[in-house]
C-alpha cells in the first residue's frame, strides 16, 4: 500500500508518462492526480526499483462503481508491472469496475482487452500551436455573432442543446448545470461566441477556457455551411490575442466530422483519453 507521503512520487511518475504518451497537460497537475489517488476508501499500490517508485495505481469508490487508474514509468515498461497493478486493483474493487486512462497506448489497450474490459468512451486530444497560421474564413450569409456577456446565457444554452441533442450520450443539462460546469476560473468569455441567424435564432456557438476550445457546435440545419469552422477560427484568434501559446481540444472518437474540421485547421493529435469497463 502506498502511504500519503508517496503522493509526490506518484505525481512524478504520472508526469513522466505524460511526457511520453501525450494527453492533456492538466492531467499532470497535483490537484488532478490527488483527486484520483486520494480520498476516503481509496486503495493505492506501487512498485519500486532501487528505492524509486516506478509504477502506481489506485482504486477509488464512486457512485455505483470503482474507478481504477494506473501509471508505469516509461523506463520500466514491458515487464508485466501494468498487468500486476491492474489485477490487484480489480481484485480490490467491490462492484463494477471502470478503468480510466488519460493517454491510451496500444499496449494499455491490449492489456485492458486481455482482462475482459471493453471500451465505453474515448476522445482524442488535439493541439494547435501559435506558430500555425489560421486560415481566412467567410461567415455564412445572414449570421451575426455576439460574445458571452452580450448574448444572454439562455441563448447560448439553446445553441448548445440544439447543436448536440442528436449526439450519442448527450446529457441534456439544464442551463444551470451547463453554465456551472463551464464557467470556472479559466473561462474565457471574450472568446466564447454565439451565432444567430437573420431572425435572431441561435444557430451555433463556441465556448472557451484558457488555452482550450471547450465546445463548438452548429444546429443541424446549419452544418456543412462553414459556420463551425468560422466560429472556431474566430475563437482561436481571440485566444491568441489573449496570449495563449497553444490551444487544446478533445473530440469524441465517434465524431469524425469534427475531427476532420480541426485537422483542417492545423490541429494535430496529442493523445487519447478513454474509459473501459468490465461487463
Amino acid at each position: 500500500m502506498l502511504p500519503d507521503s508517496e503522493l509526490g512520487a506518484v505525481l512524478t511518475v504520472v508526469r513522466r508518462c505524460l511526457a511520453v504518451d501525450g494527453g492533456l497537460p492538466v492531467t499532470g497537475e497535483p490537484s488532478f492526480v490527488h483527486r484520483r489517488y486520494d480520498g476516503p476508501g481509496t486503495v493505492r499500490i506501487g512498485a519500486y526499483q532501487d528505492g524509486r517508485l516506478v509504477a502506481c495505481g489506485a482504486a477509488r469508490p464512486a457512485v455505483g462503481r470503482w474507478s481504477l487508474v494506473g501509471a508505469v514509468d516509461p523506463d520500466v515498461r514491458g515487464r508485466g508491472l501494468g498487468g500486476e497493478l491492474l489485477d490487484r486493483l480489480m481484485a480490490a474493487a467491490e462492484t463494477v469496475v471502470q478503468v480510466e486512462t488519460e493517454a491510451l497506448t496500444p499496449a494499455a489497450e491490449a492489456l485492458f482487452h486481455s482482462r475482459g474490459l471493453r471500451q465505453v468512451f474515448a476522445e482524442d486530444v488535439f493541439r494547435l500551436g501559435a506558430e500555425v497560421p489560421l486560415p481566412a474564413v467567410e461567415w455564412p450569409a445572414g449570421v451575426r455573432v455576439e460574445a458571452w456577456g452580450t448574448a444572454d446565457e439562455e441563448a447560448f444554452h439553446e445553441a448548445y442543446r440544439r447543436s448536440f441533442a442528436d449526439r450519442p450520450g448527450f446529457p441534456d443539462w439544464t442551463r444551470a448545470q451547463w453554465t456551472t460546469w463551464l464557467v470556472e476560473d479559466d473561462f474565457r468569455p471574450g472568446a466564447s461566441l454565439l451565432a444567430r441567424d437573420a431572425d435572431g435564432t441561435p444557430v451555433g456557438f463556441v465556448v472557451c477556457a484558457e488555452g482550450f476550445l471547450v465546445q463548438v457546435g452548429a444546429v443541424p440545419g446549419w452544418r456543412r455551411r462553414g459556420l463551425g469552422r468560422a466560429l472556431a477560427v474566430a475563437a482561436l484568434e481571440r485566444l491568441r490575442a489573449a496570449g495563449d501559446a497553444e490551444v487544446l481540444l478533445d473530440v469524441n472518437v465517434n465524431n469524425p466530422a469534427s475531427a476532420a474540421l480541426f485537422r483542417g485547421l492545423g490541429f494535430t493529435g496529442a493523445g487519447r483519453r478513454a474509459r473501459f469497463e468490465r461487463p
